[in-house]
């Protein structure tokens, strides 16, 4: 159980490590890693050929994409409640449940890399939620 978590923690400090050296385009880079964490599910979905889960999935990238949207215009609260979020879609909706496509190590993986991005844009010493005057 511990593996996936881990690996998933060391890609998610990558995807940090990748924003951060976009210096500009940072958030967006965060942002847009949160759409496509959401689109992985829908492709499964539709490789599944499950209905019901694509209609679910596609709620999914609404809801994540409405945070992105959020994060990129009012506050990166929002996309770091948006990377939380998504942990909490991962144990709700695939953690237990067997679904096509989508190994039991998955859902831990994600769980493990969106923690990192989240704290990683919430610490405000390391991510793009510092102050201006750090930036500077």
């Amino acid at each position: 159980m511990l593996p996936p978590i881990m690996i998933g923690a060391v890609l998610g400090a990558l995807l940090a490590i990748f924003a951060r050296s976009r210096k500009a385009a940072e958030v967006r880079v965060l942002t847009l890693g949160l759409v496509v964490t959401a689109l992985i599910y829908v492709g499964l979905a539709l490789a599944g050929d499950n209905r019901q889960w694509l209609m679910t999935e596609l709620l999914g990238v609404g809801l994540f994409g409405s945070l992105s949207w959020l994060g990129l215009r009012a506050s990166l609260w929002w996309l770091a409640l948006g990377w939380v979020g998504h942990v909490a879609w991962d144990v709700g909706l695939h953690l237990d449940r067997a679904q096509p496509l989508v190994g039991a190590w998955y859902p831990l993986f994600c769980i493990g890399f969106d923690l990192v991005v989240a704290g990683y844009l919430v610490n405000p010493a390391l991510g793009p939620a510092r102050s201006r005057r750090e930036a500077g």
